[in-house]
């Protein structure tokens, strides 16, 4: 019987363990795509409503007073020219819906006309002062109706709740 040659046959060399780095890198590239999938669910989750505190009278009219004032500015500054009757009815718009806003807590400056209608009856008032504007911020040709739009939009003011 042959012994056995402890010693292996030229050109045969035994596998190489892998480093323990590469475990690592491993495990680190998995917890980062488990990660990743973490934080698209938690970014995209649907959030609760987030109601706003009742906002008091006094508040309110101060509110009030406050926006009809800068709606009396911006017709006084297209009265006399300072700018164009375009960007007076686009400054009302983006004054009725920050009105709305800062009130009630409804993300009005963001929405567009459909978004508005759309709301419902809550809305119905923003719908139409912003209806009644688009013509004027949107019509190829200048629009002279801001002391109409500006009545419209102190109304709105005056009765939000």
């Amino acid at each position: 019987m042959l012994a056995a040659d402890p010693t292996p046959p030229p050109g045969f060399y035994a596998p190489d363990p892998y480093a323990t780095r590469w475990l690592w890198i491993g495990v680190a590239l998995l917890a980062a795509v488990v990660l990743w999938y973490a934080w698209v669910w938690w970014s995209t989750r649907e959030r609760a409503l987030v109601v706003p505190p009742r906002i008091t009278a006094d508040r309110l009219t101060r509110l009030r007073a406050d926006y009809a004032r800068q709606i009396d500015v911006v017709v006084a500054r297209a009265d006399t020219g300072e700018i164009t009757q375009r960007r007076a009815h686009q400054q009302l718009s983006v004054l009725v819906r920050h009105f709305v806003q800062e009130v009630s807590g409804i993300h009005a400056p963001t929405m567009t006309l459909t978004d508005l209608n759309a709301r419902g009856e809550r809305l119905e008032p923003v719908s139409e002062v912003v209806g009644t504007l688009y013509p004027g911020e949107f019509a190829p040709g200048q629009a002279s109706t801001v002391g109409g739009a500006a009545a419209v939009a102190k109304q709105v003011v005056a009765r939000w709740t």
